[in-house]
């Protein structure tokens, strides 16, 4: 059955604080309900505070429109529910629920990828919310540029509003999360301490956030309060390894296929090479933690077009080259250090 209007997920809420980072996508979704209908999309890695600002939004949507009907869904949410809907034949109800609203937020819609039928649902959706003059805000893990199963259509209509994206912190950053993150646990971090996290702990922000979790359990442990030397100790043992470099992506790449990490970051289109470098460049994109433009650079100096290229084509290809698809796992658990 649909949820009831004004449900959203739950989770632990932590006050988002705005880092240059997350800035446009703050002040976009900040911008619902304060003005004519809106229509964002909200895109970045996993743990960068996508999920928190959806929550803001409906929060901040509700206390300037008490009465206004809100629903709030995962994508996988909404495509169970359709399937439900359509062995019971009650297309028409479920449809109903999810259009007679004022906000309609619909997360982590990466996820519909390839599920054509679901995907005509959701743009049949969106232009019905259109016309309605409701708020929508979407979010995803992927760019819209990065969508590649999806309907040419949908895509259009993510691109017609507001597209905000939302990068991993730098370094300046994660020092402001930490010490954020500290007061709202109350734990009492010296600056030195924060320091040597903050360089240790090149992750997300939710990453940041159970990490002090570990440590402030680490200290309990112990009887010992968080200075430096714990927070060593913590970083060399406790913490799961970083996400890999650029340079141990395309080492594990060159020994996969057989050829040299020169090749492979060089500019050159051999037939040999070219699909490697996709290769590397995909996963790059999964695992490094980096930016389309660094990728690029990183592999003889192209431009963030040339990965999207690579990723899309590998999405096509994947799914009916076993020899690929074997070729990359075998990488991915050199990567892991299994």
């Amino acid at each position: 059955m649909p949820r009831s209007l004004n449900s959203a997920p739950s989770s632990l809420l932590v006050p988002f604080l705005v880092v240059p980072e997350n800035r446009f996508a703050f002040e976009a979704v900040s911008s619902i309900g304060d003005g004519p209908p809106r229509n964002i999309f909200l895109h970045g890695p996993s743990g960068v505070g996508k999920s928190h600002l959806a929550r803001h939004a409906v929060r901040l949507f509700l206390a300037r429109e008490p009465a206004a009907r809100v629903r709030h869904l995962t994508a996988g949410e909404y495509a169970a529910e359709f399937a439900e809907a359509s062995a019971g034949k009650m297309v028409p109800l479920f449809q109903s629920s999810t259009r007679d609203v004022d906000l309609f937020v619909l997360e982590d819609v990466q996820i519909l990828d390839r599920r054509n039928e679901t995907q005509i649902q959701v743009l049949a959706l969106m232009n019905d919310l259109a016309a309605a003059g409701c708020h929508c805000l979407w979010t995803s893990r992927l760019s819209p540029g990065e969508m590649v199963g999806f309907d040419k259509r949908l895509l259009n209509r993510f691109r017609g509003g507001v597209v905000a994206p939302l990068r991993s912190p730098g370094h300046e950053s994660r020092l402001l999360l930490l010490n954020h993150f500290a007061i709202v646990r109350r734990l009492v971090l010296p600056d030195d301490a924060l320091e040597l996290l903050a360089s240790g702990l090149d992750v997300s922000p939710r990453e940041l956030w159970a990490a002090l979790g570990r440590l402030e359990a680490l200290s309990r442990q112990q009887v010992r309060t968080i200075d430096s030397d714990l927070v060593r100790k913590f970083l060399q043992e406790e913490v799961a390894p970083l996400k890999p470099h650029l340079d141990d992506i395309c080492r594990a790449v060159a020994r996969q296929f057989g050829i040299s990490v020169r090749d492979l970051r060089s500019r050159g289109q051999s037939r040999g090479v070219v699909l490697p470098r996709q290769c590397a460049m995909l996963l790059a994109r999964q695992f490094s933690g980096r930016s389309l433009e660094q990728i690029g650079r990183y592999f003889g100096g192209r431009d963030h077009s040339t990965v999207i290229h690579a990723c899309r084509r590998l999405a096509r290809l994947i799914p009916h080259e076993a020899e690929l698809r074997q070729n990359l796992s075998l990488i991915e658990t050199a990567l892991s250090g299994n």
